[in-house]
């Protein structure tokens, strides 16, 4: 599977469906430990885009559904690395999968706006944390800081990732327990 070109990567399909399966079965496993199993699992399948930067778009979900797409050039860049990708493809699955569970709580909510407000004050919190930490704080709240997470969404999905996986720190995966505890007790689907 190395040294695919992006082209080769993207004609043979089979090849990205290898490369894509454990990580969508971590990310249902992840899911599952945290109660989420009730729920659709993660549904993924790619798309083409060749673009001049392969990291871009790199994933989409399909508004009210768990149906997630990986950008082709993203995933053979990622394939070209030494590094062991399967983390790389579940966080950005996980990510992804957070924005169909955001809709879902949406659906949910009493008052219009309530779970964005919550999650507006919970990144207000975390923002000033870790100004008041500065960068001595663990590795994935770093991470959290990023420019692309100064959207109060895109933390929440970059953070429900973490907290799916078991790494985020508390207090905002008790944060997460708590917001998603309706989500647990859904019926199977």
């Amino acid at each position: 599977m190395r040294f695919l070109s992006s082209a080769q990567f993207i004609e043979r399909s089979q090849v990205a469906d290898e490369f894509v399966a454990p990580s969508a079965a971590l990310a249902n496993r992840l899911l599952g430990a945290r109660g989420l199993d009730r729920l659709p699992p993660c549904s993924v399948s790619y798309f083409v885009e060749e673009l001049h930067r392969p990291g871009a778009a790199i994933g989409l979900h399909t508004k009210g559904t768990a149906e997630i797409r990986l950008n082709l050039a993203w995933l053979a860049d990622l394939a070209q690395r030494a590094a062991d990708p399967e983390w790389e493809v579940a966080f950005v699955v996980l990510h992804e999968y957070a924005h169909f569970v955001l809709d879902l709580l949406e659906a949910r909510e009493t008052g219009a706006g309530a779970v964005r407000r919550r999650i507006a004050a919970e990144h207000a919190d975390f923002l000033s944390r870790m100004r008041r930490l500065g960068w001595l704080a663990d590795p994935v709240s770093r991470k959290l800081l990023s420019d692309h997470n100064s959207v109060a969404e895109e933390w929440y999905c970059d953070a429900f990732a973490y907290w799916a996986a078991g790494t985020l720190p508390d207090p905002h995966a008790a944060f997460f327990d708590e917001l998603l505890a309706g989500v647990r007790g859904l019926p199977a689907a």
